[in-house]
């Protein structure tokens, strides 16, 4: 399986099927959903893996009820001018699927934004910098014995699930909107390659590069993609990158990092959501 480099347009680095429209026409593409939606106003599910990640959402939100599912606990409010249920979903694939699932079963979601940290085996991809999904894929998924794709999910139509185009689309508009607050992060679009297992160089970094080649490797996108593609819900996977997945020692400490990666990604989603506010006046046809 093969993909195509990453090529830059307009100071933001683009991925193979990805492209950066303008204004109207991606609020149009992220109000489709909301025709078939009796609500007036649509809701956006957003999903952390880790507490800290999920921190500045919940600190920001006007929270108005939770509700605990499967263990989770699920907090609906409004975040940025915009109806959301915040969740942390927990490490790991598993975890990340029962949140998404539980998510998109139990609240008539309109999107699904899933954002966290991530490595990545792309020698242009640089720590602080900001990856949006193109698509997402299991790296540790392997039924080539039967004669499968690395990846592949036997019965499933697709295994390479794609985001939405428009909240892909949105998510650029809004870093050229906030950059100067982004401390020299690039923004980047690529696919996220998820698995069970932290990777931290070697041959199962060269291989994930090689048979994948991903913008961020990570433990929860692709299982929150599925969930979303199952349950034709479009979705957007936001990933802080931490370091590059090999030997080579990242600029900062994890522990220095993580407050930036927060901050960025708060900041990038939250000025999403204004920007649809700002939007709504616009037709949805």
């Amino acid at each position: 399986m093969s993909s195509k480099p990453a090529k830059v347009i307009g100071g933001i680095v683009l991925g193979a099927g990805a492209a950066v429209g303008a204004g109207v026409g991606l609020i149009k593409g992220l109000h489709k959903a909301i025709q078939n939606n009796n609500s007036t106003m649509p809701l956006y599910g957003i999903i952390c893996p880790m507490e800290e990640e999920m921190a500045p959402f919940l600190e920001a939100m006007d929270a108005r009820q939770t509700s605990v599912i499967s263990g989770l606990t699920f907090t609906e409010g409004s975040l940025c001018g915009q109806s959301v249920v915040l969740v942390q979903c927990g490490v790991g694939k598993v975890n990340a699927a029962v949140c998404a699932q539980a998510l998109c079963s139990h609240f008539p979601i309109d999107a699904l934004i899933n954002v966290g940290v991530a490595g990545t085996t792309q020698a242009d991809i640089h720590q602080g910098d900001l990856v949006a999904s193109t698509d997402a894929v299991q790296h540790d998924f392997d039924v080539t014995v039967r004669g499968f794709a690395p990846g592949e999910i036997p019965d499933l139509p697709e295994w390479d699930f794609k985001a939405s185009t428009a909240l892909l689309d949105l998510a650029a508009r809004a870093y050229e909107l906030c950059k100067d607050d982004m401390d020299g992060a690039a923004f980047h679009v690529g696919r996220i390659a998820s698995g069970d297992q932290f990777i931290a160089g070697g041959p199962r970094a060269d291989a994930i590069h090689n048979t994948f080649d991903p913008a961020a490797v990570e433990m929860e996108g692709a299982a929150v993609a599925q969930a979303a593609a199952l349950n034709d819900v479009p979705f957007l996977i936001l990933r802080a990158i931490s370091d590059n997945a090999d030997a080579d020692a990242p600029t900062l400490t994890y522990d220095e990092f993580l407050p930036l990666a927060i901050r960025h990604s708060f900041t990038l989603v939250c000025k999403m959501l204004t920007l649809i506010k700002e939007n709504d006046k616009l037709s949805l046809g």
